[in-house]
């Protein structure tokens, strides 16, 4: 049998054809690009934006190629070959220009300042809370009063400064069976820190539905104030 090379590598597609696929990949990998930079990328701790959008692109342009039969070999190699390049020019575009790694990468995020959160900063970017406290209890964090600053990297780590034992306040309990005990009605006067930002506040016995003088929120939760224990 007699192998038929050239359908192998470029099938019954045109020359020209390639012509297309320089148009098509740039396009698809600024719109993968895009999505993830949308969609916050905050869950990709390990990798940067680019490379992600580059083993995504990379992977499906190479599978293709393995398995299906309209797609030439040499069509594949040209998506990758355009891939890397485009990599390398964001690359070096971002290395000499802090304008283009803000616009392309974001920059880091406060999260919290002085054990509240930083609604007006956070935007779209929030974790949210179950995720974000989940992540603080991986670091012995019981209360919000323990931290200083929670930064949101661009490489969607968080980083996190304590207070000294002598300066820890009163904060917002992130343990789940204290922080499930966040109730609208005051039955006992005391500090309480909103269940939504983590402002502290003096509550009296006997109001109900409160609004947080930061959020507006009526959810509250009786603080505490224990030292972080590693």
């Amino acid at each position: 049998m007699e192998i038929e090379w050239h359908r192998i590598f470029f099938n019954d597609h045109p020359y020209s054809f390639f012509l297309e696929i320089l148009i098509r990949t740039p396009l698809m990998f600024l719109a993968v690009v895009l999505v993830l930079r949308l969609s916050g990328k905050r869950g990709v701790q390990q990798l940067s934006i680019f490379e992600m959008v580059m083993i995504i692109t990379l992977g499906s342009s190479a599978g293709d190629a393995m398995f299906y039969e309209d797609v030439g070999v040499a069509h594949a190699l040209a998506v990758l070959t355009i891939v890397v390049i485009l990599y390398r020019v964001i690359v070096i575009a971002v290395a000499r220009s802090e304008k283009v790694e803000d616009a392309l990468e974001g920059e880091p995020i406060y999260l919290l300042r002085e054990g509240k959160m930083c609604l007006n900063e956070i935007g779209g970017d929030y974790l949210g809370a179950d995720e974000f406290f989940g992540v603080l209890r991986t670091q012995h964090i019981e209360h919000l009063g323990q931290l200083r600053y929670v930064i949101l990297e661009d490489t969607g780590e968080l980083s996190v400064y304590f207070y000294s034992e002598s300066e820890v306040k009163p904060g917002l309990p992130i343990l789940p069976d204290d922080f499930n005990k966040k109730k609208k009605e005051i039955e006992i006067a005391g500090l309480y820190a909103c269940a939504h930002c983590g402002n502290v506040e003096h509550l009296y016995a006997g109001i109900s539905e409160i609004a947080c003088r930061a959020c507006k929120k009526t959810e509250w939760v009786l603080t505490i104030d224990r030292v972080r224990i590693t």
